[in-house]
């Protein structure tokens, strides 16, 4: 399930501390930056090595298990113009459009073909210091890859990595009477209070699938004290990693089909080791355990000095 990418999350390109040119932009310039990622054990090969330019800021590539790469391009102002996955049998895309520097829309494609698309909408009253927050997302799915997905357990590396919710569309979409990006869920957004240094955590999402009925619930609780290495990275969508500042130690999930309860799922995140940059510390540990079946899942991470 998406919930346990999380700390591994491609997107996971990228980055502790994400420090921005202005209040209100996503740019990816972070002042410390994640060098190496191990899913499950700190030994042996990474499984995610992270490459940047020649001055250490701009992240150029992800490699992942010595078997293949992301290849990041950007534009002028320095935001990502598209992520690459060259693969044996087909080519992954996900172009990014922006305004001001803030996300407008995700589009995923496979050899050319729109399989996703993501829309963003904020808010855009200039006055508001909300102003440039999400508040809610427009998600399409195309229906036969989904089904490519669930029947013919086909792999995706960069859908994967930055979506991380194949196994829960998949079911949706087996589901759901509807044919290429007609399917679609609306995520809407409650964020915490408080004073925070670009967006404030997000306290909960809604997300609604109407043609398949179902509504699924996220709610969070954080630590204060420490932070995410993943904050700030509008490509580190799975589970919405990029969009909290601080780190999550719970998370509930309620799934409702037909105005039924239909699943219940709490998520503990544990924590271990430090790594200081600018008085903030970040974790060199995840541990991610589900009352699904109560198995911690670990992930190590090794910053660049």
């Amino acid at each position: 399930m998406k919930k346990y990418l999380i700390p591994l999350l491609l997107v996971a390109f990228l980055v502790t501390a994400f420090t921005s040119c202005k209040p209100d932009d996503e740019i990816y310039n972070p002042t410390c930056k994640i060098s190496k990622i191990w899913y499950r054990s700190d030994v042996g090969y990474p499984n995610e090595v992270y490459v940047y330019d020649e001055k250490g800021k701009e992240l150029q590539q992800i490699i992942v298990d010595s078997l293949y790469s992301f290849d990041f391009s950007y534009n002028k102002d320095k935001t990502v113009s598209k992520i690459v996955h060259v693969g044996e049998d087909y080519t992954e895309t996900i172009d990014f459009q922006w305004t001001d520097q803030l996300v407008d829309k995700m589009t995923y494609t496979i050899d050319g073909a729109v399989r996703l698309e993501y829309t963003f909408h904020r808010n855009n009253d200039k006055k508001d210091k909300a102003f440039g927050r999400i508040e809610y997302i427009e998600e399409m799915y195309d229906r036969e890859f989904y089904d490519e997905y669930f029947w013919k357990g086909k792999r995706h590396p960069l859908y994967d990595k930055v979506f991380g919710n194949y196994e829960e569309i998949s079911e949706i979409a087996a589901k759901a009477n509807s044919k290429d990006l007609e399917m679609y869920s609306v995520k809407r957004f409650t964020y915490d209070p408080g004073k925070k240094e670009k967006y404030e955590n997000i306290s909960s999402y809604v997300e609604e699938f109407p043609i398949a009925q179902t509504v699924v619930t996220h709610t969070y609780q954080y630590d204060l004290n420490s932070y995410n290495p993943f904050y700030g990275l509008p490509f580190a969508y799975a589970d919405m990693a990029g969009y909290y500042l601080n780190l999550k130690t719970a998370e509930h999930i309620e799934t409702v089909v037909a105005g039924n309860l239909s699943k219940v799922e709490d998520i503990v995140y544990q924590y271990n080791g430090q790594h200081y940059m600018n008085d903030k510390h970040y974790p060199r540990q995840f541990v991610t355990i589900s009352s699904e079946n109560n198995i911690p899942i670990h992930t190590y991470i090794l910053y660049k000095k």
